[in-house]
């Protein structure tokens, strides 16, 4: 009786388990499926120079969404910020990782943003048979890179709209009053940055200097001197100074903008919306929101329309937004004609 009572207990237990077989075979079909759609959607990994406390990496992520957010694809983000360790072995170490990342998840599309991830990653995949590159926000030419002979990479160039700041600046600037002094970083975006403000055209403008400065210490002479020779700062990049020639520290940018607005003598002008978000005073903003756009848009040309890099045109920032700080306008009775502050109102860039 006993040996039956145990038979039937045990039938019984392996009944129930074999109840629990048609959730068991229904859970392993999803993860089975789940696996394969997922290793069969186009993958994209979008690599950026900076992290995203970068109100400019922030913005282009937004451009970014809105093109790919819909999509069926499978994007990882990967940020080598470099903007806070600016130094070269850090930079080379970012850029190993990033290379090893690509390596091991073969991406379809490395969408590269900024010109480190170009110089430190992008450029050893110029030709790759499996990926494709899309970059933006490059300051540099694309050549620089490689990218002009490469037949898998396009992308979009970001340059400073040069004609709009200058129209600004003869609008706010008298005859008798246009001089103007340009200060940055030493990074290497700061180096094609000064390239391309050499070449341009300034006149009737008086683009009395400009400078790239190394350290904090220096920076603070060239701004307290700048009212001796100047009536306009522009102001570029201020994200790599180191905070002395003996101390190799990087400067957080606010603290050098808060110093800056503090001891400035005269009105000062950027050309990133970071700038004002800083502090600053006024900026005629390349858009982040294009780099990403575009860059978005080339790369569904590639996993959906199947063109090939080579065949979709490299093309350059065309749009820029106008970002601007009352209380330091009239600090320095700086009056902008009113479509440049409606237009700032509209897009909330209009700081008190």
């Amino acid at each position: 009786m006993s040996r039956l009572s145990w038979k039937l207990s045990d039938i019984n237990r392996w009944g129930k388990q074999l109840q629990k077989l048609p959730i068991i075979f229904f859970l392993i079909c999803a993860l089975v499926f789940f696996a394969f759609s997922n290793s069969s959607k186009p993958r994209v990994l979008v690599l950026s120079s900076y992290a995203t406390d970068f109100a400019w990496t922030k913005d282009i992520n937004v451009g970014l969404s809105w093109i790919l957010d819909k999509k069926p694809y499978s994007i990882q983000y990967h940020y080598m910020d470099t903007k806070r360790n600016p130094g070269a072995a850090y930079k080379e170490k970012a850029g190993q990782l990033a290379r090893r990342l690509i390596e091991r998840w073969e991406p379809n599309v490395i969408i590269s943003i900024d010109d480190n991830a170009q110089e430190f990653v992008a450029k050893y995949f110029n030709n790759h048979p499996k990926i494709d590159i899309v970059y933006s926000g490059v300051n540099a030419e694309a050549s620089a890179y490689g990218f002009d002979k490469a037949r898998n990479v396009t992308g979009i160039l970001e340059r400073i709209p040069f004609f709009s700041l200058k129209e600004i600046f003869l609008q706010i600037l008298p005859p008798d009053r246009r001089r103007i002094v340009h200060y940055s970083d030493d990074s290497e975006t700061s180096e094609a940055i000064h390239q391309e403000m050499a070449d341009f055209d300034w006149r009737p403008i008086d683009l009395i200097e400009h400078r790239k400065v190394a350290t904090f210490e220096e920076w603070k002479q060239f701004i307290k001197n700048s009212g001796k020779i100047a009536d306009f700062l522009l102001i570029t990049h201020y994200h790599t100074l180191r905070r002395s020639s003996t101390d190799d520290t990087v400067v957080s940018p606010k603290e050098v903008m808060k110093w800056t607005i503090e001891n400035s003598p005269i009105p000062d002008i950027g050309c990133w919306g970071f700038y004002v978000d800083d502090g600053g005073m006024l900026a005629v903003g390349i858009s982040p929101y294009e780099m990403g756009e575009v860059a978005g848009k080339m790369t569904t040309e590639i996993l959906e329309n199947h063109r090939r890099p080579s065949e979709i045109p490299s093309t350059k920032s065309q749009n820029f937004v106008m970002y601007m700080r009352e209380s330091r306008l009239k600090k320095y009775g700086v009056d902008l004609p009113k479509v440049y502050k409606d237009f700032a109102h509209a897009t909330n860039h209009y700081y008190q």
